[in-house]
């Protein structure tokens, strides 16, 4: 077994683990207000989230690869670096300007931004980023404001 392969496992592996953990605590964290979706939701989800993708990474992982099957892209390659570093400054600006521009605006910003960082010129559909990117915020917003009953920063956008 390859050494990647084996550190492919290994990780999915911790990351269930960090998973199911996540999901363990969050059961002990009570909600405030009755009828209340509460604090231990998100958390949750998010470690729902880890346990499902780490499990499929670790199915991929020991799936068997065919002979001469190799990665686009080998492990360290600039483009992975170029790419990483554009995700950590994309974060940084939309916490940033989240209070400033509000929760709408920012989001649309950071997924229309996100998307152009994953993605090269042969994939590269702007118009179909920015319908995504705005429908996205917009159904995030109106889930968490109105479902919800939470308060998202306006910015500046009043309605």
């Amino acid at each position: 077994m390859r050494d990647e392969r084996r550190l492919d496992i290994l990780t999915s592996l911790l990351f269930i683990g960090f998973g199911a953990f996540l999901c363990w605590q969050s059961l002990s964290i009570r909600p405030i207000v009755e009828n209340d979706v509460g604090s231990g939701y998100m958390p949750r989800v998010v470690g729902g989230a880890i346990v499902v993708l780490a499990t499929l990474k670790l199915l991929l992982s020991l799936k068997p690869r065919a002979a001469g099957a190799e990665k686009a892209f080998a492990v360290g390659d600039d483009n992975d670096t170029k790419g990483g570093s554009l995700t950590i400054a994309a974060l940084v600006l939309y916490v940033l300007l989240f209070d400033v521009l509000g929760f709408l605006v920012s989001t649309t910003l950071y997924l229309f931004t996100q998307m152009l960082i994953l993605s090269d010129h042969r994939n590269r559909n702007l118009p179909l980023f920015a319908a995504v990117s705005v429908t996205v915020g917009v159904i995030v917003y109106a889930l968490f404001v109105k479902a919800f009953d939470l308060i998202l920063p306006q910015g500046i956008l009043y309605f």
